[in-house]
């Protein structure tokens, strides 16, 4: 503006007086105050990035799971539902399917009657995105659990320890987006005191004792010795299927261990494994596994399948039924110099109760004790993606 304003007065002086109307009227109009020019808003500066977070390793998976179970026990469930559930969540738990909201829902209510609940995971395997775990869960009942569409269970003042196993698909940000899970409810209901008559023994909370080192932890390496191990695994159950138990027991180091979480006891040594088994196969003639999936982490294999069978023969005072049962199962071997060491077996005994005609279904009709042969019962869950 004023330089505009000097070069009009120049020129003017040295037109002089005379011109001066000229002047004027061609003098250089003042600047006005753009009154009728829209304001420019300011430009609004970019929304910062936000990051998608990194896909973690296999052992930070394995960190996250620890630390999620901590936030269970810590009774922080919006934390967790937040930390380490996708929005997309499903689960396959026994006979029920859950989402995100039924999931927080079904925490609450195990914390209201199990107000001390305690998560322990024992072995921690994982293998790309899927994270397998054994653990222990423990508490006593003292309240009301309500768990539609299962009957209201009182408190029994009782303690629960029981070993559970979990299979679980993380997303890309971390987050269980599936679960698949597996825990005898034959055990639990022994446990509270609501078993019914004449059900067969079943492991008491104290024997509930967690593994040497614990959490032991394994990341899968895909190298020789784990591919070695799984082809190990499929030769084992084709030995049970072929009903071939020598060739079976052949596999198995001389102080193998088999934890069924169904069982009262573990079975040690060659000796009470071979018995065992050989007792089951006498009792369903025509038992077989059909298997889903087998992965490798470490020293450890882990298999999920179905078990089916018809119960044509007796097992010990349990007389035969005559009826077939199809029920899924996960499996967890452990190897030491090529043999079989510890063997961890997961299956509801109620499923196979309900199926035999020995236990009504909780909270449904009578059994028709039977599934339809060559199928898994309804509800059973789904076989997971690799």
């Amino acid at each position: 503006m004023t330089i505009r304003l000097s070069l009009a007065l120049g020129l003017a002086l040295s037109i002089g007086a005379c011109n001066k109307k000229d002047a004027n009227d061609n003098a250089t109009p003042k600047p006005t105050d753009n009154a009728g020019t829209p304001k420019t808003e300011p430009a609004k500066p970019p929304e910062p990035k936000v990051e998608a977070p990194k896909p973690m390793t296999g052992a930070e998976l394995a960190e996250q799971y620890k630390k999620c179970g901590q936030m269970l026990g810590d009774k922080k469930l919006d934390d967790f539902m937040k930390t380490c559930v996708a929005d997309d969540y499903k689960s396959h738990m026994g006979d029920m399917e859950m989402k995100g909201d039924q999931l927080k829902g079904m925490f609450a209510a195990m914390q209201t009657a199990f107000p001390d609940m305690k998560f322990a995971p024992q072995l921690i395997l994982v293998n790309g995105r899927n994270l397998f775990a054994v653990a222990i869960e423990t508490g006593t009942s003292e309240g009301t659990l309500k768990m539609p569409p299962m009957p209201d269970l009182p408190a029994t003042h009782k303690k629960m320890g029981d070993l559970f196993f979990h299979h679980l698909q993380f997303n890309d940000a971390n987050k269980v987006s599936e679960e698949w899970g597996f825990e005898d409810m034959g055990t639990f209901m022994s446990q509270m005191g609501l078993a019914p008559k004449g059900a067969p023994p079943h492991r008491s909370a104290d024997d509930a004792k967690p593994l040497e080192g614990a959490p032991i932890v394994a990341v899968a390496a895909d190298d020789a010795k784990e591919k070695a191990n799984i082809e190990a695994t499929k030769k084992g159950h084709d030995a049970f299927n072929a009903h071939k138990p020598a060739d079976l027991i052949a596999m198995m180091a001389d102080d193998i261990v088999e934890t069924d979480v169904a069982a009262p006891k573990d079975l040690k040594g060659k000796k009470e494994v071979e018995k065992g088994l050989k007792d089951f196969q006498t009792a369903f003639s025509d038992a077989k596994v059909t298997t889903d999936n087998t992965w490798a982490a470490g020293d450890y294999t882990v298999e999920t399948g179905t078990f089916s069978g018809t119960n044509d023969h007796d097992m010990g005072p349990m007389k035969k039924t005559g009826k077939h049962v199809s029920v899924p199962y996960a499996e967890i071997f452990e190897y030491k110099a090529g043999k079989v060491s510890h063997i961890w077996r997961f299956h509801d005994s109620m499923t196979m109760a309900v199926q035999l005609g020995l236990a009504p279904p909780m909270g449904g009709p009578a059994p028709t004790g039977e599934a339809p042969k060559g199928e898994a019962p309804k509800g059973a869950p789904k076989a997971p993606k690799k």
